[in-house]
């Protein structure tokens, strides 16, 4: 059998005052002899990362923090390969599968139809990160936020988290968790991947709808799996559950609503309200 080429392949993630999780996320990429190159963008002014080293290039950019989707769309405008496939993530990421990574570029290559793949995702305690969900209606969006609607809404909820499905198997999700994403970087002509309205958190919901609008579905990939030191921030500190709330109340009015996929099939992009 001829041997399979795997497309350009970069690594793209942003940092914001997490440097000192950067050496475990670059040493668990580097068993990928396919690597291009690693982009740092970096919203830190503080932390420099000139002691930052790598056995792949590696490019460390220098801007002010203009928010999550922002630092990637920049990292991606260095990408200049058509046929190119970007490793989107978070830094504080370590990626626990690295021989299974040309397993999900080949995946992409072989399905043009994918706009991406999200990894399954877990915490060091061992708990799963559900990395694909259904777009949210009312009762998931309570369910997602306050606990006793779990049990309200249980069903619901179920639905929302895929917990029927398979779950070791390719599966096409609504939208996928966006600490790590396979992200095809012709999606939208080579144009900007996400909408820098969303300064932090929804950008990840945003771009999936997006996805959906423009004919190209998003797939739970679990055979890739990242480790991830998740806090649950907007959770716990109310300054990011500001950004959450925030962030939230722009989807919906960018969306006049909480568009579901039944809505954004065959029906062309919705005209979003500016």
């Amino acid at each position: 059998m001829p041997k399979l080429e795997l497309p350009p392949f970069y690594v793209i993630t942003v940092n914001y005052h997490s440097g000192f999780h950067l050496p475990d996320l670059i040493s668990s990429l580097a068993p990928l002899p396919f690597l291009k190159k690693m982009i740092i963008v970096n919203h830190s002014p503080q932390e420099t990362l000139a002691d930052i080293t790598a056995p792949f290039p590696l490019q460390i950019i220098n801007q002010e923090n203009a928010g999550y989707g922002a630092g990637l769309n920049r990292g991606l405008r260095e990408i200049r390969e058509e046929n190119a496939i970007a490793l989107l993530c978070n830094p504080d990421l370590v990626l626990a599968t690295p021989a299974k990574v040309a397993g999900a570029l080949a995946y992409l290559t072989g399905h043009p139809r994918v706009g991406c793949l999200t990894p399954k995702s877990m915490d060091f305690q061992g708990n799963f990160l559900f990395p694909g969900h259904t777009f949210y209606s009312w009762k998931t969006l309570l369910a997602a936020r306050i606990e006793i609607f779990r049990r309200v809404f249980a069903a619901a909820y179920r639905q929302f988290l895929y917990l029927d499905a398979p779950p070791d198997q390719p599966l096409e999700v609504d939208w996928g968790y966006g600490a790590a994403v396979f992200y095809r970087v012709s999606a939208f002509g080579g144009g900007p991947a996400f909408d820098e309205r969303f300064f932090l958190y929804m950008e990840d919901v945003d771009l999936c709808v997006r996805l959906w609008q423009a004919g190209l579905s998003v797939v739970y990939y679990p055979e890739v799996l990242f480790r991830h030191h998740s806090q649950r921030e907007s959770h716990h500190r109310w300054r990011f559950l500001r950004y959450h709330l925030v962030s939230l109340g722009k989807f919906i009015r960018k969306y006049r609503g909480l568009p579901q996929r039944e809505d954004l099939l065959g029906k062309g992009e919705r005209a979003p309200q500016k």
